[in-house]
């Protein structure tokens, strides 16, 4: 008898047969394959052994009663034993496999000599996939068939590129014990070890750069009060509900990170001190005031939003009113205020991502699609595409599709928001129970380079410098790497040459990121919310355009207590504000927020701030990603190629940027994609299963 066995996989592309003779012998293998087996994907072979097995092994997909040789016979793989044989398979199954067959383990010693029959499994009943649905079918939401296109992955393509010559890879490690780094913890680190430790695979380390858990998840509580701020991600679009037909559509990316909440209570017990609480996020509230391009009342007050929508001559007159600038808006409006389209994106994004690449979405900038499609002339091309912070159809699309929605007068519909009681921590604060025993922090990685194990196998070797002034690396091999670090921060790092493509979206030239800036001003009492026009939530515009908007707290309503004015900044702006000193930045704020709320302001101001713009972060150095024209279509499929034994994860590989989703997406993915690099195909579709990973083909 066999002592504990190491597992091995083999992955094969399934081809004929040469002839083959068959000696029966008594069993020495016992075959199962995976519970559910369909043609055309990827299933699991299970091999109890019972005896030692012989040096060469075949499996087979054959007649159950076969004994030689056959047209219908498919090898699933072939390789010789070193030491310990395998126990699990990878099985790339035919798409018109006959069911009803078995799985037939031959073996010898020589290749010259007759295989014998070690085993075979129980008649396998296939199932097959049905016909592949159009991308054009908006009905049918979390589509389950995609195309690697469509998906960005495709698993049997993954099995059939790791194909060797010699018909085999034979590991002589246990498979989930396979030793894995994951670099970043952020979400989509933190999710990437809860989702591997959920099908057994439990010998990860997430090594963080910083001295805390989160990413660019950053609550601040100031000045010791109850009072908190969100200087990083602050809302979540949980439904919208259409105005014309009063149909109310969950938005299924964001169903990822409700979901990952409710599990991570599960996990915790519901304990108060890692309970993830969502409640009511008001994006806009009636009476926010708007300064900017507004006419005032008569007795000079500034008008309030819902008094705009009750009077639209209350807001300026756009300078354009020519049919070129209406013909023009009218035809970008087809294509980015589509409701039909708007709710593609809502049912299902990444199906809606990929019929936008097909529509050819990705290939055109605003401007150009204005100036060589539709013939606008350069003015109106500049008028119109700088009234927005856009310049590629799917990200103003995907905009569109939530915070477009604003229940305005003209909006099409109205999202409901929601936000985490306590701030966003506390979502990165819940992994800490499972995680934080394998967890190092403060070690950023400096190097990642691949090495060859003793066994001859590639591993990834991560080095660092143990402090800044000490600059002798210390190093340390994994065999897997899964880089969740954003490139702002891997571009810092010295890695191997990847593909051409990889290379050049980690290259500073390559993937586009954003930046924010936020400064949060603690008052001693919430004089916005009293007096005959009270403002609970939502945001005003001041009249500088550089502070932008100013947001609201949307907990504590109504209720004796201090509270927090929020200036919140992106694009361009942000990078200008790195250049204040906080002090200029604050007082920058304060003025804006005396011109809405008059000058009792700045004597009710307490003088306790926080401020941070995300450029000056020493672990992120940005605030999200913005990819250019073309580099959806171009990049995302590098990303899932694994190279080096590296795996490139989080927000900026995803479809879809700047939200937690995207994040987890990322994670589903990452972790997919190393479950099929080691043959755990089961595992594999369990996790995608589980943690609603649907749109992944598998």
């Amino acid at each position: 008898m066999l002592g504990k066995l190491s597992l091995a996989v083999v992955i094969l592309v399934a081809r004929a047969l040469p002839g083959l003779g068959a000696i029966i012998e008594p069993e020495s293998v016992k075959v199962t394959t995976s519970r559910t087996v369909r043609g055309g994907d990827l299933a699991n072979i299970y091999l109890t052994w019972v005896n030692q097995p012989p040096s060469l092994i075949k499996s087979v997909y054959a007649p159950c009663d076969s004994e030689s040789s056959s047209t219908k016979e498919q090898i699933i793989g072939q390789f010789s034993i070193h030491d310990h044989p395998p126990q699990r398979l990878a099985w790339a199954v035919r798409e018109d496999a006959p069911t009803h067959h078995c799985v037939h383990i031959y073996g010898s010693d020589s290749p010259n000599v007759t295989q014998k029959v070690l085993g075979k499994s129980s008649p396998v009943s296939l199932q097959y996939k049905p016909k592949k649905r159009s991308t054009a079918d908006i009905n049918i939401p979390l589509l389950k068939d995609f195309d690697a296109q469509g998906a960005w992955f495709d698993g049997v393509a993954k099995i059939k590129d790791k194909v060797e010559s010699n018909g085999g890879v034979a590991s002589k490690i246990s498979l989930k014990n396979t030793s894995i780094a994951i670099v970043g913890g952020g979400i989509s680190g933190l999710a990437t070890g809860l989702m591997l430790d959920s099908v057994g695979v439990y010998n990860w380390e997430i090594i963080e750069a910083s001295d805390r858990v989160g990413g660019r998840f950053r609550t601040k509580y100031v000045a010791d009060t109850q009072e908190w701020a969100e200087m990083g991600p602050m809302r979540l679009p949980y439904s919208v509900t259409y105005k014309d037909d009063n149909e109310t559509l969950l938005y299924s990316d964001h169903q990822l990170t409700f979901q990952m909440a409710k599990i991570l209570n599960n996990m915790n017990g519901n304990d108060s001190q890692w309970k993830i609480n969502f409640i009511p996020w008001i994006q806009h509230s009636p009476n926010e005031l708007y300064a900017q391009g507004t006419r005032r009342h008569p007795d000079g007050r500034i008008p309030t939003r819902a008094e705009i929508e009750e009077d639209p001559s209350l807001e300026s007159p756009s300078e354009m009113t020519n049919a070129e600038y209406h013909n023009t808006e009218d035809q970008m409006n087809k294509i980015l205020k589509d409701e039909t389209t708007l709710k593609s994106l809502q049912k299902d994004v990444w199906r809606a991502h990929k019929t936008a690449m097909d529509q050819g979405l990705d290939d055109w900038s605003e401007q150009a699609m204005m100036r060589h499609v539709f013939k606008a002339s350069q003015n109106i091309t500049d008028e119109i595409w700088t009234s927005s912070d856009y310049d590629v159809f799917w990200d103003e699309l995907h905009h569109n599709s939530n915070l477009g929605l604003d229940g305005s007068k003209d909006s099409m519909g109205e999202t409901k928001w929601l936000c985490i009681d306590g701030g966003f921590n506390r979502l990165s604060d819940a992994f800490l129970p499972h995680v934080r025993d394998r967890l190092t922090l403060n070690r950023k990685i400096r190097k990642l380079e691949p090495v060859k194990g003793s066994d001859g196998h590639t591993r990834t070797q991560l080095s660092w410098y143990p402090n800044v002034s000490n600059r002798t690396f210390e190093s340390k091999e994994y065999d897997y790497t899964i880089m969740a670090a954003p490139f702002t921060m891997t571009r810092f790092m010295d890695l191997p040459r990847f593909s051409s493509v990889l290379d050049r979206a980690i290259s500073e030239a390559g993937l586009r990121f954003k930046s924010a800036c936020k400064v949060a001003l603690l008052f001693s009492e919430r004089f916005w919310e009293k007096g005959d026009r009270p403002i609970f939530g939502g945001y005003s515009k001041p009249s500088s355009d550089s502070v932008g908007a100013l947001y609201y707290p949307v907990y504590g309503l109504n209720e004796s207590r201090p509270g927090l004015i929020m200036h919140y900044r992106g694009g361009d702006w942000s990078d200008r504000f790195v250049s204040f000193s906080d002090e200029e930045h604050v007082q920058t704020v304060l003025d804006s927020i005396a011109s809405l709320h008059g000058e009792q302001a700045r004597d009710l101001y307490t003088g306790n701030y926080e401020r941070l713009c995300w450029l000056q972060d020493e672990h992120t150095a940005t605030s999200w990603c913005r990819p250019d024209v073309a580099q959806h279509e171009l990049y995302i499929p590098a990303y899932h190629q694994t190279e080096h034994n590296t795996i490139f994860i989080g927000e900026h590989t995803a479809p879809t940027q700047a939200w937690v989703s995207s994040s987890l997406h990322s994670s589903v993915r990452g972790s997919v994609q190393l479950l099929l690099e080691l043959g755990l195909v089961d595992e594999a579709k369990e996790l995608n299963q589980r943690w609603m990973g649907r749109w992944i083909k598998l």
